[in-house]
């Protein structure tokens, strides 16, 4: 049985997998603004995503967030400062919000993003401030874009990481067949 799972985590070990390790980028609002307003190039990547914490304490501010591509818009709840707990550390109003989550799409969600940070005070906003995030494309390794011509010509040629992943998997697969009759065997002498 040990010698079977061995196999099996040998396979899955030697699958090829490849992509970036998806990360974090946290944004800050207080009454200074946005820190930063305008998140610096290289630093998102289709699956990434940001956080907008709204950090104002400013009496009554509250905070909306408007996230923008080619004409599509996506809109954050009212962000506050604060959220009132009960005395379990329960959220007293379930609504409240002080961290609004974006996930860029990780297919097709490159290119040029426009962020609006909207500040509100007593309901009536009071402060827009402009800023915009580039997401660069997640090209992983074996999928540079190629030719047409060149997609016919080598559609029956595997790279050196498959035909390795391959071999493993035929071999994994081998000695878990002889493992199998093996012990298929060995039951049966023992009767």
């Amino acid at each position: 049985m040990r010698t079977l799972f061995t196999a099996l985590a040998i396979i899955l070990i030697a699958t090829p997998v490849a992509g970036h390790e998806l990360s974090i980028y946290t944004i800050t609002v207080n009454s200074s603004g946005a820190q930063p307003s305008d998140v610096p190039n290289g630093s998102l990547k289709e699956g990434d995503t940001a956080w907008f914490w709204m950090k104002d304490s400013t009496n009554n501010t509250s905070l909306i967030i408007e996230i923008e591509k080619d004409g599509a818009t996506m809109r954050s709840p009212v962000l506050y400062y604060q959220c009132e707990l009960d005395e379990n550390g329960t959220l007293v109003d379930e609504d409240c919000e002080n961290r609004f989550d974006y996930t860029f799409n990780q297919y097709n969600s490159a290119g040029l993003w426009n962020i609006t940070y909207l500040k509100y005070v007593d309901e009536i906003l009071t402060e827009t401030i402009n800023g915009s995030v580039h997401i660069e494309p997640d090209i992983h390794d074996d999928q540079q874009p190629v030719k047409v011509e060149e997609e016919t010509a080598s559609a029956s040629k595997f790279d050196d990481k498959q035909i390795m992943a391959i071999s493993v998997a035929a071999i994994s697969l081998l000695a878990i067949v002889i493992l199998a009759l093996s012990m298929a065997k060995g039951k049966n002498q023992e009767e």
